[in-house]
């Protein structure tokens, strides 16, 4: 047995120190706004407006594209917004967000999304109350401690509603899948909104898609929203990836700053233009140079790249999933372009007769 590795400290092994640690956390809190997350937040924050129909909006957009950073603006930006009424009523809670989380079954119930909504919600003495629930027309009284589904949902729908709360946030909402039929969710959440006022808005891979897609009284009250990535064969968006380069670049945690920006049409490419994807990138970079003393060394580029099986898989899961949500999203007007220009005429030419 060799015991020789034992005895040595694990800076040895080329682990960070506490300093480096702290750099490398640093430049992995960082966000960098950019022009596609920009837009989406604006027609986020117009859909979220109480007198807006959609009442359920689906966050849509490819692996490492942002949505995580784009939950996280989201939360900041109706903390800001609701501020005022927070400061004058102490039992306002109007923001809410949760997780539906795969547990590892291939199904599950709403049970553990129902119980993480309540505790967001911080209904008080929740663990002394009793549940009422009307099954064949007789009032059956539930403990808490074996609350059942539709008890769960009666004690969220009351916290909702005494806490005026106005939007919850559900993100990996693709999970819902595995709950039941994708008709059975939608049903239930579209209720959920109606019965409270609630707007949802649901974060997730392009197979949330598969959830959202499921009738005309759900088609009628939702919203699809897409984070889009930059693409190659944009001269825009190449420029804008550039710029979201640069401002990585000037957190660099290291004094030695590779020159990132000069290949950038390359980490375009590399990263199929998902700023989350370059951002884990550089991430992996940045700690092996931090690893090498600062140092930087070429031989990091190969190493911080997905493999080419790799990339292929995302690739390909990018391109159906574009090809899903394509002619569902907001704005997109099911008029033409032709269409749209006769209609845009007709206006002018009857504002111009009055």
């Amino acid at each position: 047995m060799n015991t020789h590795n034992a005895t040595k400290s694990p800076f040895e092994f080329g682990m960070l120190n506490k300093a480096d640690q702290e750099k490398k956390h640093a430049f992995h809190e960082l966000r960098v706004g950019h022009k596609k997350l920009n837009a989406l937040m604006e027609d986020l924050m117009l859909l979220l407006q109480p007198h807006s129909e959609s009442n359920i909006i689906a966050v849509t957009g490819a692996t490492g594209t942002g949505k995580s950073t784009m939950a996280r603006k989201l939360l900041i930006k109706l903390a800001d917004q609701f501020a005022p009424e927070l400061a004058t009523d102490k039992s306002v809670i109007p923001l809410v967000m949760v997780e539906a989380y795969a547990n590892g079954e291939r199904q599950h119930s709403f049970k553990p999304l129902f119980q993480d909504i309540r505790d967001q919600l911080m209904e008080p003495g929740v663990n002394r109350k009793t549940s009422i629930e009307i099954i064949d027309g007789r009032m059956i009284l539930t403990p808490s401690r074996r609350d059942t589904v539709a008890s769960l949902r009666q004690i969220v729908e009351n916290a909702l509603k005494y806490r005026k709360t106005r939007v919850c946030v559900i993100d990996e909402a693709y999970h819902l899948v595995r709950f039941c039929r994708e008709t059975a969710v939608m049903d239930t959440l579209k209720s959920l909104a109606n019965t409270t006022g609630v707007k949802l808005v649901l974060i997730g891979s392009f197979d949330l898609f598969d959830l959202v897609a499921g009738h005309g009284q759900i088609a009628r009250r939702i919203s699809i929203l897409n984070l889009d990535r930059y693409h190659l064969e944009l001269a825009e968006d190449r420029v804008e990836f550039k710029g979201i380069i640069h401002e990585l670049m000037k957190e660099w945690p290291c004094e030695d700053v590779p020159n990132f920006e000069s290949i950038s049409y390359e980490l375009l490419d590399a990263t199929f233009g998902c700023v989350g994807l370059l951002k884990s990138f550089m991430l992996d970079a940045a700690s092996m140079q931090l690893r090498n003393h600062g140092r930087w060394d070429n031989s990091f580029l190969k190493k911080s790249a997905k493999s080419m099986k790799l990339r292929n898989i995302i690739g390909a899961e990018i391109e159906v999933g574009e090809a899903k949500v394509r002619g569902c999203l907001f704005g997109e007007s099911s008029w033409d372009a032709s269409l749209l220009k006769q209609i845009c005429s007709k206006m002018e030419e009857k504002n111009n007769a009055r």
